[in-house]
Order: C-alpha cells, then structure tokens, then sequence
C-alpha cells in the first residue's frame, strides 16, 4: 500500500491555480492495486490540477502501453494507451456518490489519492475485446486447441438446423410454446 501513497495530492497547502504531477503506472501500481486485468504497463500520467475556491479540476492524461492477454490465445498482446479524461473535485459536508466525473469530498480533507481513478481511467483506455489484430499472430497451438469440430462436422451439425429453419417448423415450436403457456395462465 506505501506504492499507492504516491499518488496522493495534497488538497491544503497549495495555492489557487495550475499544479501538474506526473504519476508512473507500472506493474508496481498494478500489483499494489491487485489487478487481473493487465499483466504490466508502463503509462505516464500527467495530471494538472486546477486549484479554485469552490472546485478543483484534474485534466489527466495517460500515454504509454498496456500488457494484457489476447482474448483467443492468452499470448501477452501490447496496447497502446492514449486517454484524456477530466475529474471534478467538489467540497461538501455531505456525503455524494462518485458519478464518474464529480467526486465530493469533505472540507477538511487533506489530500486526495487517485490512485483508483487513475487505474479506472487506465482500464477503460482499453479496448473492450483484446485480440491481436491478425488470427496469425496468435499463438497457433492455442488455435489449434479451438479447433476441437472439424469444418466437415459443423457443417452436419449446421445443416439439420438451417434445414428445420427453411421448413418453417421453428415458428411451429414458438406457436407450441405460446399456446402452452397460455393454458398454464388460464389454469392459475
């Protein structure tokens, strides 16, 4: 947890303006955060804070690469990480939930750890689906393992169903189905 501590900003003590920070998202920071997502990364996050009376501003950008898994073979595949985002700081006695872009906190905080933003920031940076980009690029025994139906197989497995779908008879079993469960509401 001393690795998070870094990314602590302190709220008192800094006069009203633009402040910048450069933070270092590594596989240290992911390994204290407890992540699964990424095997390593190496982002530099830029921060600039603007400091004003009532609300402070984060602008945050991250550029760098990020380590995962390929989706369809588990190979480590590098991705290019560039992402601007801007978080709100506003101040209240009251307690708010986070949305996402404001974040309440109270008058008498002292600092503020992003930390878990920063890493938020980081995973929505990547792409929802990681594969390689080309099949060939992925690791050819991990293919092959997918490869469990041969092309000769699955097209005798698809050909009874598209077959059954030309015949008409998948609106019969839906009209079978309605009617069932129309006598079931008619009995209850």
């Amino acid at each position: 947890m001393d690795t998070l501590r870094e990314f602590s900003i302190p709220l008192k003590g800094l006069k009203a303006g633009e402040h910048q920070f450069e933070f270092q998202l590594n596989k240290e920071f992911l390994e204290a955060l407890q992540d699964d997502q990424m095997i390593d990364a190496d982002v530099v996050a830029t921060v600039t804070m603007t400091k004003a009376a009532a609300m402070i501003t984060f602008q945050v950008e991250l550029s760098g690469t990020a380590c995962v898994e390929c989706d369809r073979c588990l190979d480590e595949l590098e991705y290019p990480i560039e992402a601007e985002d801007t978080l709100y700081i506003k101040f209240s006695e009251e307690e708010y939930e986070f949305d996402g872009e404001v974040m309440w906190l109270n008058p008498a905080e002292e600092q503020i750890n992003l930390a878990d933003y920063l890493y938020e920031t980081l995973l929505l940076a990547l792409p929802y689906q990681r594969v390689h980009d080309n099949i060939e690029d992925c690791n050819p025994d991990m293919i092959g393992r997918f490869s469990i139906v041969s092309e000769e197989e699955f097209e005798q497995i698809a050909e009874p169903k598209e077959a059954s779908l030309a015949a008409g008879q998948s609106g019969q079993t839906l009209a079978a189905l309605k009617r069932s469960m129309e006598a079931n509401e008619e009995e209850n």
